[in-house]
């Protein structure tokens, strides 16, 4: 899985779901995408999300829920866009 291959999907189910954590996102993964991708895997790059300012986090019941930010959303219409040049 190459560098951006699993931020946009990530990026995706948090804007089609909203707040999640960890758990859930691995789960809607697996899912929606067939992507199977270990949990502390996940927790890694997730991290790297937030600490790049692509994702809003806040405690809830010990865990960590995650949401797109403004600057996730701006990021991920751009991933998009380059997906779909490199198509045609």
């Amino acid at each position: 899985m190459d560098y951006n291959e699993l931020k946009v999907p990530v990026l995706e189910l948090l804007v089609k779901h909203g707040p999640m954590d960890s758990g859930s996102v691995v789960r809607k993964l697996a899912e929606s995408n067939g992507i199977v991708i270990d949990i502390h895997a996940l927790r890694m790059a997730m991290m790297r999300y937030y600490k790049q300012g692509l994702l809003r986090r806040e405690r809830s019941g010990g865990m960590f829920k995650y949401a797109i930010s403004e600057r996730g959303v701006q990021r991920l219409r751009w991933l998009q866009q380059q997906a779909q040049g490199s198509s045609h």
